[in-house]
């Protein structure tokens, strides 16, 4: 197969087919971040909207043999800088982390996601005994130990406002909490020492920045007491996001469009915190194309592999909704491409 690079395709390509071919058709270190959400070992048929695909396996064993190669592959499409975010929950996920350790390495694990998809879940009326299964978990891996983070922040809760942020400027109005500005570890950590009105002490900054602070009233003293650093509300960014997402609701029936479809506020912090713009994404099991439609949103560029042909029939349509061209990639010649021209180009799948 050949070694296509991203600048050969469309900025928004779909293959129709399984993604080890795709994966196999791009070249090596030229993706910046591979978003994949592959069947989860429910053993069951999913089906929406006439979309549909079966999760049934006869064994993990059977699942992990299917799933092996596409991740070796996967490893080699990633750039030095790139990440993979690999979606799953209960049902597989603790033979998912060990065998993504073994293709990516365990050094370049980077965390393990809990996204809280349910306020509850009481299977206790149809006899079960165990807690309610409310949380898909998300396994990222790196590339190298140089791969592209870009903090996310949420907003703080109000209880924590109300605890830190508890303090109001008379003259401004403002909101703002009281940090210490000592330098913890003193001399060993290479904090300097030093008089600051009155109160000798090791500091986190130096002399001349102290100064800087206190002519803009960013810092709060008394005589005789250590003076404490003023944080403004309106200046901090929110609190980072932590490993466990419980603020990001899943699609409702009514409006979810595609079996197991993800919210797009789940792409958005996906793609925004491992990309930057106009780099690669690629969703090897693209579904309805949310990965697609957050890529248009952000400026990303996005390749996605998708075998079932409603389900890329709906992509297009979603996504020609929003004025976004997603070329469909089919009718690959032997099921191989030996040249660019055995890729044909077309607007809908056949139905």
């Amino acid at each position: 197969m050949i070694d296509l690079q991203p600048s050969d395709l469309p900025r928004f390509a779909l293959f129709n087919e399984d993604c080890l071919e795709t994966a196999k058709r791009l070249a090596n270190s030229s993706v910046d971040l591979i978003y994949a959400d592959p069947p989860f070992f429910t053993g069951r048929l999913h089906s929406m909207n006439g979309c549909s695909f079966d999760d049934v396996w006869a064994t993990p064993e059977e699942y992990v043999n299917w799933i092996r190669p596409r991740l070796k592959e996967f490893q080699l499409l990633l750039k030095p800088s790139g990440s993979i975010y690999i979606h799953c929950d209960w049902h597989i996920s603790h033979y998912l982390k060990v065998l993504a350790d073994s293709i990516f390495g365990r050094n370049n694990f980077v965390n393990e996601i809990i996204w809280k998809r349910q306020t509850s879940h009481n299977d206790a009326k149809q006899g079960s005994m165990h807690f309610g299964r409310i949380h898909d978990t998300i396994l990222v891996y790196a590339r190298s130990q140089k791969y592209i983070w870009n903090e996310q922040y949420v907003p703080y809760d109000e209880i924590y406002l109300e605890h830190t942020y508890k303090y109001i400027e008379k003259t401004s109005a403002r909101r703002y909490a009281l940090g210490d500005l000592t330098g913890p570890g003193g001399a060993s950590k290479g904090n300097p020492q030093y008089e600051f009105l009155g109160v000798k002490r090791y500091w986190r900054f130096s002399k001349v920045k102290m100064e800087k602070l206190l002519l803009t009233d960013k810092i709060a003293h008394k005589k005789g007491k250590v003076p404490l650093l003023k944080r403004y509300l309106d200046e901090m960014r929110g609190k980072p996001v932590q490993d466990i997402w419980g603020d990001i609701p899943p699609n409702c029936k009514k409006n979810g469009r595609f079996p197991t479809q993800k919210p797009e506020a789940f792409m958005d912090r996906v793609i925004q915190t491992s990309s930057n713009p106009d780099q690669v994404i690629y969703e090897p099991f693209s579904g309805s194309a949310t990965g697609a439609v957050t890529c248009y949103n952000l400026s990303r560029r996005w390749i996605g592999s998708e075998i079932s042909e409603n389900a890329c029939s709906f992509s297009i349509k979603r996504l020609k909704e929003m004025g976004c061209n997603l070329k469909l990639l089919s009718n690959f010649e032997n099921g191989k491409a030996s040249t660019p021209h055995t890729v044909t180009e077309n607007t809908t799948c056949p139905q």
